[in-house]
C-alpha cells in the first residue's frame, strides 16, 4: 500500500485558496468573511474529503486577496483560475466540474482584473396557461404547465413565483396546488381594486394557450414543520397558500385546522376544493363584512396548546389582529403574509440618509422622498423587484454595516433583530446611520 505520508508523496496537485478576511465592522469595501467565506471554506474543506478523484487537492485560507468587491473569492493553482462564488451549490459544482473533470465553471470565473459583477438576474421559465376558472367577484384560478411539458421546478407550501406581465410588470402570486405535482402550478388572483395593472392584466388578457413567463419558486411563508399542531387562518384570496399547506399536512398526516372567512358565500373562492383538501378539519366563518362576526380570535388563540403553530395570511387588519391576539405565544410560532400593505406604514416620516454600495465602491445618498431602489437605479445600477411594497422578498439585500429601521412585512422579527438583510424598496436607515449594503 502507497503511504501518502512518506516524504516523496507530501506535495498537492491543486492548491485552492479561499479568501477568509475580515475587517473592521462598518468598512465601506465589506469583507470576504461578511458574505460567509470562513463557514463556506470549510464546507469546502469538507467537501474535498468526498471526492472521487486522485487528484491531491489542498483547501487553504488566505488573507485578503483584493477581490473584496467580488466575494467570496477563491484562487485555484497551478492554473491560477479565480472564481467568486456565494453557497455551497457554487462549491460543490466546482469541486465536482473544475477539480474533478477540469472543466471549467464559466458563470462563477472572473479575471485578474476585475473589479465588479454583473447585475444577477434570476432564473425565468416559459409556462403555458393551461386552464382558467372564472369565480365571481373579479377572481381567477389558473393551471400553469411547463411550455416543453417538462417537471417544473420544486416549491415548497408557502411559495409564490413571480409572473412577468406583458406590461413589463413583474408580481408575485402564491402556488395554491400540491407541492408533490410536478405537472403543474396553481394560481388564485383576485383583482386588486384599484389594480397596478398585474391582476388587471392576468384577468384581462391570460387566456388558455397563453405562454407567460415565471421566476422560480420563491418561500417568505415556509411551514414549520416542527409544530405539533398547525391552526391556518386565511381571509378572502389569503386562502392561497394554506390550500398548498392542506395539500401537504394531509399527506404527512400532520395534525391542522383550517378557519377560513369571507363575508359571504359567493365572496369565499374554491369552496369545493377547500372542503376536498381539508374535508373535516375547516371551519368556515361568513362574517357579512363585520370583523366581530368572523374568526373569535380572542379566544381560538388564547392558549397555545404545546408546540402548536399559526399561520394566516389575508387582510392587513386580519393579520394584525392574528398577530395581536397569539403576541403571548412563544417566539417564532405566529407566522403571516399579506398582500396589501398595512396603511400605518405609509405614514411614517422619512429623512435622507447615506448607503454604501460595497461591491460598486459608490456612495449615494437616499433623500427623504425616494427608497433605497429607486436611488440605486437612478445611479445607474441594476436591481431586480417585484411589489416595491415590502411584501415579497425581491429586493431582499444584505446588510454588511449600519442599523436599518425594517418597514417590511417579510422578515420574522427575530429577522430584523439580526439586521442581517433589508428590504430596500421600503425600509430605510435608522437616524444618523449609513448602511453598507451587499451590492
Amino acid at each position: 500500500m502507497k503511504d501518502i505520508n512518506s516524504p516523496k508523496n507530501l506535495y498537492f496537485d491543486v492548491h485552492v485558496f479561499c479568501c477568509i478576511n475580515e475587517r473592521a465592522a462598518g468598512h465601506p469595501r465589506g469583507s470576504c468573511s461578511l458574505r460567509g467565506s470562513i463557514a463556506l471554506q470549510e464546507y469546502m474543506k469538507a467537501r474535498a474529503k468526498d471526492l472521487k478523484s486522485n487528484i491531491r487537492l489542498r483547501i487553504n485560507k488566505s488573507g485578503c486577496l483584493d477581490r473584496c468587491e467580488l466575494g467570496p473569492v477563491m484562487v485555484i493553482y497551478p492554473e491560477g483560475i479565480w472564481y467568486h462564488y456565494d453557497d455551497e451549490n457554487d462549491i460543490d459544482e466546482i469541486l465536482e466540474s473544475h477539480i474533478a473533470k477540469g472543466v471549467l465553471v464559466d458563470r462563477l470565473l472572473i479575471d485578474s482584473k476585475q473589479r465588479t459583477l454583473p447585475p444577477k438576474k434570476s432564473e425565468r421559465h416559459r409556462l403555458k396557461v393551461s386552464a382558467v376558472e372564472e369565480f365571481a367577484h373579479d377572481i381567477c384560478r389558473y393551471e400553469l404547465t411547463s411550455a416543453d411539458g417538462a417537471d417544473l421546478p420544486l416549491f415548497e407550501p408557502g411559495a409564490h413565483i413571480d409572473l412577468f406581465t406583458g406590461q413589463g410588470l413583474r408580481r408575485s402570486y402564491s402556488l395554491a396546488g400540491d407541492s408533490r405535482d410536478r405537472k403543474k402550478y396553481v394560481l388564485g388572483v383576485r383583482r386588486e381594486k384599484p389594480s397596478r395593472g398585474g391582476s388587471d392584466w392576468l384577468i384581462d388578457q391570460l387566456s388558455v394557450g397563453d405562454s407567460v413567463e415565471a421566476s422560480s419558486p420563491a418561500n417568505n411563508f415556509p411551514v414549520d414543520w416542527s409544530a405539533s399542531h398547525h391552526l391556518l387562518i386565511a381571509g378572502g384570496i389569503g386562502i392561497t397558500p394554506m390550500m398548498a399547506m392542506g395539500h401537504e399536512m394531509r399527506q404527512r398526516g400532520a395534525s391542522f385546522h383550517l378557519y377560513f372567512c369571507a363575508p359571504d358565500e359567493a365572496h369565499a373562492p374554491f369552496l369545493d376544493e377547500i372542503k376536498s383538501i381539508f374535508d373535516d378539519r375547516h371551519t368556515i366563518h361568513f362574517d357579512n363584512g363585520d370583523p366581530t362576526q368572523g374568526i373569535p380570535l380572542t379566544s381560538l388563540l388564547s392558549q397555545q396548546e404545546g408546540n402548536a403553530h399559526v399561520y394566516v395570511c389575508g387582510p392587513p387588519g386580519l393579520v394584525s389582529a392574528v398577530r395581536e391576539s397569539s403576541a403571548h405565544w412563544t417566539e417564532g410560532a405566529t407566522h403571516w403574509e399579506q398582500f396589501v400593505p398595512a396603511l400605518e406604514a405609509v405614514a411614517k416620516k422619512n429623512d435622507a440618509f447615506e448607503i454604501v454600495l460595497s461591491r460598486q465602491n459608490l456612495t449615494l445618498t437616499v433623500g427623504e422622498d425616494e427608497t433605497i431602489l429607486q436611488a440605486i437605479r437612478k445611479a445607474g445600477v441594476e436591481i431586480e423587484s417585484s411589489c416595491e411594497d415590502g411584501l415579497c422578498g425581491c429586493c431582499r439585500v444584505n446588510i454588511l454595516g449600519g442599523v436599518p429601521e425594517h418597514r417590511d412585512l417579510v422578515l420574522t422579527d427575530l429577522e430584523k433583530s439580526d439586521n442581517q438583510e433589508i428590504m430596500i424598496c421600503i425600509s430605510r436607515a435608522k437616524a444618523g446611520e449609513t448602511l453598507i449594503l451587499d451590492l
